[in-house]
């Protein structure tokens, strides 16, 4: 990824941020460099670089009472994590001053990885302050990404469903059976991914279409907490057809949107993925073969 810049003016003071990347990696060391340029006389205790992590999730609370009650969705906010860096210590700056600073910093190993959904989230960013005592802070702030690994999900830190992590799995509904095997496993958020499709009926079906969708569950696990699905990819994978009994193999394409939809466990949230495979009849209930899978959002590590 080409390496970022951001500019701002903020209380006095002119700042470029420039990033290597701004999709980080858990564990690395995140590399920045930031150029300020002083307006007009600045004491600070000292200038931080932080990488703050801000979860969300929604529920759903009751408000009023008898007639007048009704229910609303509320949307909370906890700062979950805050790895800060100081700079430069107590100074004071100078009109006209133009100072630059080159600093790492840690990203933590476990992430959390960011999310993009509405009913659970995470989202990250970089803030590099001068802290101003009794004063308010002159600051420049960017949104990232921390990226969830493959190796994360493979060492079993994040659950997931049973054979999310098999390149091959079974399911069934009724009158039938299916194999979907994936490559890669797990699916990566921006990436390409194929597949095959085994399935076997107990007699001739008449289908609208075989279609396959991945699909993401984000949950609130709090108490009336909401629950969202994401259809993260769909794709036809057979036209109108007479499906003969017996057995069929289909194969499949895709790539994955570049949103962030890792499979991760927060403090008040969580996200499973699957793949449906949806047999779609004219005027009848279309049975869903499912199968679990899990999806990162990197494969660098």
């Amino acid at each position: 990824m080409p390496p970022i810049r951001v500019t701002d003016e903020s209380r006095g003071v002119a700042w470029t941020l420039d990033l290597d990347r701004n999709d980080l990696l858990p564990g690395q060391l995140a590399k920045a460099r930031v150029h300020i340029e002083v307006q007009r006389d600045v004491e600070a205790r000292g200038l931080v670089a932080a990488l703050i992590a801000t979860e969300h999730w929604q529920f759903r609370r009751r408000q009023g009472s008898g007639k007048n009650a009704r229910t609303v969705t509320v949307t909370e906010h906890d700062e979950l994590r805050r790895v800060p860096v100081m700079l430069l210590g107590p100074t004071t700056l100078r009109k006209g001053e133009v100072r630059d600073f080159d600093f790492e910093l840690p990203v933590l190993p476990l992430g959390p990885a960011s999310l993009n959904a509405t009913v659970s989230g995470l989202a990250w960013e970089l803030e590099v302050k001068l802290d101003v005592p009794n004063g308010m802070d002159s600051a420049i702030v960017t949104p990232i990404r921390v990226l969830q690994p493959t190796a994360l999900l493979r060492a079993g830190v994040v659950r997931v469903g049973q054979f999310a992590l098999f390149g091959s799995a079974e399911s069934a509904t009724e009158g039938a059976r299916g194999t979907l095997e994936l490559d890669p496993v797990p699916l990566c958020v921006g990436q390409p991914f194929t597949g095959r499709l085994t399935i076997e009926t107990d007699k001739p079906q008449k289908l609208q279409e075989i279609r396959v969708e991945i699909r993401v569950k984000a949950t609130s696990t709090v108490p009336n907490g909401l629950e969202e699905e994401i259809t993260a990819w769909a794709g036809q994978v057979l036209g109108k057809s007479e499906l003969p009994a017996g057995t069929r193999t289909i194969e499949l394409a895709g790539e994955l949107p570049s949103r962030d939809l890792p499979t991760i466990e927060l403090p008040h949230g969580r996200t499973d993925a699957t793949v449906h495979l949806i047999l779609a009849r004219p005027w009848a209930r279309d049975p869903h073969v499912v199968r679990d899978v899990a999806i990162c959002s990197t494969t660098e590590l």
